[in-house]
């Protein structure tokens, strides 16, 4: 399992920001973020919020939690589970034919076909 501070130099790099852009955005020294992504400390609550705001996503995917309610069906689980596996071309790909299924059940559902 990835530690917090692993996945959020992860998601710095990707993103493209140095630690000092990072810093800056945060209010932050350089250091506070190098310590951090090393794991000699912890982010606290608040920091949290600061990088999944930075980031545009939620605290669970901040973490790397993936969250499937306990409401999910078997189907929307095993999809879940696939989209886990895949690359960003694999998700895009899923994404246009998710789309078109969608599209063709909305239409029958109008009675269009």
């Amino acid at each position: 399992m990835q530690r917090i501070g692993e996945r959020l130099a992860d998601l710095r790099k990707r993103q493209h920001y140095k630690q000092s852009d990072l810093a800056k955005k945060m209010n932050v020294s350089q250091q506070v973020i190098s310590n951090i992504e090393r794991g000699v400390t912890a982010p606290d609550i608040e920091q949290l919020k600061s990088f999944a705001d930075i980031y545009n996503i939620s605290l669970d995917q901040l973490v790397g939690r993936d969250f499937v309610g306990s409401d999910a069906s078997n189907y929307e689980k095993r999809i879940m589970a696939y989209i886990k596996l895949m690359d960003d071309y694999g998700k895009e790909l899923s994404l246009g034919l998710v789309s078109q299924v969608a599209q063709h059940q909305g239409d029958k559902h109008d009675g269009k076909k």
